[in-house]
This record gives C-alpha cells, structure tokens and sequence, in this order.
C-alpha cells in the first residue's frame, strides 16, 4: 500500500525538481529535456520564455501530485483501492493541465 503513495510522491517531486531549472531559465536550447514544442524552437528567447512560464506551471501543479502521495500514507487499508484509482485522474490532471496552459500561453504570447 505504501508504495503506491511512495511513487505518487516521488513522481511529484521528480517533476517538482525538474521544473525549477527550467523556471530559472538555466536549461540552454536542446533536443532533450524542456518544454518541447514547436513554438519553443523558433528563437533563444522563444525557448526561455516559454519554458520558465512552463517550469513555474510544472512547479506549481506537481504540489497536487505531492500532496496526493503523502494523503496515502493516512488512508485506512480498506478504503486503499479507491485511493489508489482517485490519485490517477489527479495525477494525470497535474500534467496535463499545465501542459495544456502552456501550450495555449505559448500561442497568446506569439500572436
């Protein structure tokens, strides 16, 4: 049981400490690791923009996914299995809402 809540923690801090770098605007253009959309290739500035307004999302939104991990470790054994399927969609909104809100920021701010 407490697996569970351990990866859904960690999974949340892995994107937490992953997204400050980009918010800091210390990731250089590249092919690997940032916010990887189109929009971002098309300048220096274009790439920094967009990823310290995608890393602060990131940022911001992994809490939930945090706080969903630690709420496991205090359910009761029996009420596990719906705990275990209710932190899917939490999760999962926690990653695509940013990435939904980066996308169309991204789309504002070229026009």
């Amino acid at each position: 049981m407490t697996a569970v809540a351990i990866a859904i923690l960690l999974g949340g801090l892995v994107i937490f400490l992953a997204s400050l770098p980009l918010a800091y605007r210390k990731i250089p253009m590249n092919q690997v690791y940032g916010i990887r959309i189109p929009a971002s290739f098309e300048s220096e500035q274009r790439w920094y923009d967009i990823n310290a307004y995608g890393g602060r999302q990131m940022a911001a939104w992994s809490w939930l996914i945090i706080v969903t991990g630690i709420l496991g470790f205090f359910v009761p054994s029996d009420s596990f299995l719906i705990y275990a399927w209710a932190s899917v969609p939490t999760t999962l909104a926690a990653v695509v809402i940013p990435a939904i809100q980066v996308f169309r920021w991204s789309r504002k701010y070229h026009s």
